[in-house]
């Protein structure tokens, strides 16, 4: 084994002058060149999906909770013997009780549909919500007055201002009650609420939510005592897993507990689906280089004739000649594929701290710069992937020499 990788150094590193071995040299060349270019884009595509995972968990943390408790069939349940249990529950700081509603909202002559979510006094405790207000004030109840926070992308469609202390926001909700049909008005409950400020989270959130006071929603929804969601804050270095594992042992089957991976699951699924798919293209673009891999490997073969027939009489096996050239295409690989991967890490790193590229303006992001994020993982991803392909590019040249081998025997 020893010879011949030995060998095959010889032949990567050597440089001959005259015909054939000039033509091997720059199809090698072309070779490193195709191994150079798909793992530094492999890096630097397999780090722009990880920025942006993490882009969008950062935003989506904000809001979601460490982990949810939600009915598994219908809107709300009765929380009371949930909350004993939470209670003598180690590893949680905080939790609070959650009540959401479809409802419309009129603001003046304009009107939107909207998720309306009451929360109790613990839930401005749990979320870092104040650091994402962009006009007005951090503020649901003062006393008996109830406020309202506003989405952006809702605030924008009401033209809502949270500064005019004149006019208020009206939040219509379906009775639960008997409704008369000749009365289409009658089958509403309508309820006013000041404007107290206007967040900023994720497109998704802000074009949708509306947060107030449980106090406030309970009897304009006519549910005083049920939710329909408890969402809990774990304290620090507390296993995310594990509390989501004893909280199900007492749940039952009528309630789901959801971590945060679950609550977004379809979101995150796509994510990891287009990243799998960028890189099974890449690999395949890197199947392609590597065909000048076999056809250079294929013509080294041909030109060391001499050299198999004399490596034969000294005694090699056919295996260790076929060796020769299966070390001879992981070197092409690992030397294009590694400085690939080097320049994609420098490309990478350069763009986190310096950000040259630059996301659409228009676009509701926190960045405006690509976020990227290198990850361990994902380069032992690539490695594997140019190893793995540069030992399929020597089969074929691998196969020839020692069916040359055994002519020579």
């Amino acid at each position: 084994m020893m010879l011949s990788l030995g060998i095959a150094k010889r032949y990567f590193f050597s440089r001959k002058s005259g015909g054939s071995f000039n033509l091997i040299s720059i199809i090698s060349g072309i070779s490193l060149l195709g191994y150079f270019i798909g793992a530094a884009a492999l890096v630097v595509v397999l780090s722009v999906f990880n920025g942006f995972e993490n882009m969008f968990q950062s935003m989506y943390n904000r809001f979601d909770p460490q982990v949810k408790i939600a009915p598994a069939v219908g809107k709300v349940f009765e929380p009371d013997a949930i909350i004993k249990q939470l209670k003598t529950l180690d590893g949680i700081e905080i939790f609070s009780l959650v009540l959401e509603e479809n409802v419309l909202l009129k603001y003046a002559d304009r009107q939107n549909i909207a998720t309306i979510k009451g929360v109790d006094e613990q839930y401005l405790k749990m979320t870092d919500l104040d650091s994402c207000i962009v006009a007005g004030n951090l503020l649901l109840q003062s006393q008996d007055i109830s406020y309202a926070l506003l989405g952006q992308g809702i605030a924008w469609q009401l033209a809502a201002d949270p500064q005019d202390i004149f006019q208020q926001m009206v939040v219509y909700v379906p009775r639960r009650s008997e409704t008369d049909v000749l009365n289409p008005e009658g089958s509403f409950t309508k309820t006013p609420v000041r404007l107290a400020g206007v967040f900023s989270i994720q497109e998704e959130i802000d074009n949708k939510m509306v947060l107030v006071s449980l106090q406030f929603l309970r009897p304009l929804l006519e549910r005083q005592t049920a939710v329909s969601a408890i969402e809990i804050k774990l304290k620090p270095n507390v296993s995310q897993d594990k509390v989501v594992q004893a909280i199900k042992e007492f749940a039952g089957s009528e309630l789901k507990v959801l971590g945060r991976y679950e609550q977004r699951e379809g979101f995150y699924k796509v994510l990891k689906s287009e990243k799998l798919m960028s890189y099974i293209i890449l690999f395949f673009i890197l199947l392609i280089a590597s065909s000048n891999a076999i056809g250079s490997l294929y013509i080294l073969v041909m030109e060391k004739k001499k050299d198999i027939k004399m490596l034969s009489a000294l005694g090699l096996t056919n295996s260790e000649i076929a060796s020769v050239y299966k070390w001879n295409s992981l070197f092409i690989a690992i030397s294009g594929g590694g400085l690939g991967m080097l320049a994609g890490i420098c490309i990478t790193k350069l763009q986190e701290v310096y950000g040259f590229v630059k996301l659409s303006k228009s676009a509701d992001f926190i960045s405006m710069a690509y976020p990227v994020q290198l990850r361990l993982s994902d380069l032992i991803l690539v490695m594997a992937t140019i190893i793995s392909i540069g030992f399929v590019a020597a089969l074929y040249p691998a196969a020839k020499a020692r069916q040359m081998a055994q002519v020579n025997q």
